[in-house]
């Protein structure tokens, strides 16, 4: 065994994953389609050693060691140190967690030759992130509410996102314990499942036909739907902060004056802007207008790779 260094991308759902019909098999209760960015990013070394795991150059915290092992322990050693580095913030709803499973799993499955297939892999590292599949693959990534994983060409060209930084602080609910909190609580929570499936449908279609505003309108649709059922908890999650919602309606002006863009939030108060990347200079024009916030800009695509 010797040193390997792995990069997996984060993914940003447009169509979101919002709870498990299934605990021990992690199974979503929705079909989630989602797409990477390429300049944003989890890298972790994994070195021959004791066992060991540090994030962002500290020790993990014994949750985070412990999800760790649970994946290690489908592999036949646990010798190895493993350091992860996320370029973004943590645990801030940038989807961190996906990113670092995707690279944990891939990367093990490199530094001790298991030999597991793409299918397998997926199937490892949802249990460290039910998400982290998505981040295997390039294009987009469907995760079926069956578990099994496929992968879509994009035939958007251009696309690029926009990420209004609202906190970098942890969030103080976990997406896991949010979404079973939500999906145990809220009187909504069914019929959301009925709407995210309708909206799956759609997608498919506008991807195939690679009509973007109806790919937007989708995308924000589906993320309002998610914010709404979690406010219906008990008690409700409510990760959008006020600058949040400024974002969002800063993004409907943009729209108005000719703008091509659409938002969209995971479990966390930051705000993700799908555009045409022939328009980026005038949303980033637009967003220092209107926006106090510092953004980060990423192309889209990519998927996990050693380096």
């Amino acid at each position: 065994m010797k040193t390997i260094k792995v990069r997996a991308p984060v993914n940003i759902a447009l169509i979101k994953y919002w709870g498990k019909a299934d605990e021990i098999r992690v199974l979503p209760t929705t079909t989630s389609v989602s797409l990477t960015l390429t300049d944003l990013y989890t890298e972790t070394t994994f070195t021959p050693g004791p066992f060991s795991f540090t994030l962002n150059g500290k020790p993990g915290d014994d949750h985070e060691v412990q999800r760790v092992k649970d994946v290690l322990q489908h592999f036949a050693h646990n010798q190895v140190q493993i350091d992860s580095v996320n370029n973004f913030p943590t645990a801030s709803g940038l989807a961190s967690s996906a990113s670092g499973f995707a690279a944990l799993t891939y990367g093990l499955n490199k530094f001790f030759e298991a030999h597991y297939s793409l299918a397998e892999l997926a199937t490892l590292t949802r249990i460290g992130s039910g998400s982290s599949c998505r981040s295997l693959v390039d294009g987009f990534a469907i995760w079926h509410r069956s578990g099994a994983l496929t992968q879509l060409s994009n035939p958007f060209k251009n696309l690029m996102m926009l990420i209004v930084i609202i906190s970098e602080t942890k969030k103080p609910i976990s997406s896991r314990e949010a979404m079973k909190t939500t999906k145990e609580t809220s009187v909504q929570y069914a019929s959301w499942i009925d709407q995210s499936e309708e909206d799956y449908q759609h997608m498919m279609q506008a991807i195939d036909q690679q009509n973007l505003q109806a790919l937007g309108d989708i995308t924000e649709r589906n993320s309002e739907r998610l914010h709404q059922v979690m406010a219906t908890a008990k008690p409700p999650i409510v990760y959008q902060q006020p600058e949040s919602l400024h974002v969002l309606n800063v993004v409907r002006l943009a729209r108005q004056q000719g703008l091509l863009g659409y938002a969209t939030m995971d479990a966390g108060p930051n705000v993700k802007i799908l555009i045409s990347g022939d328009q980026l200079s005038d949303w980033e024009m637009f967003i220092k207008t209107h926006v106090k916030q510092r953004y980060l800009v990423s192309r889209i695509g990519g998927s996990v790779y050693a380096t």
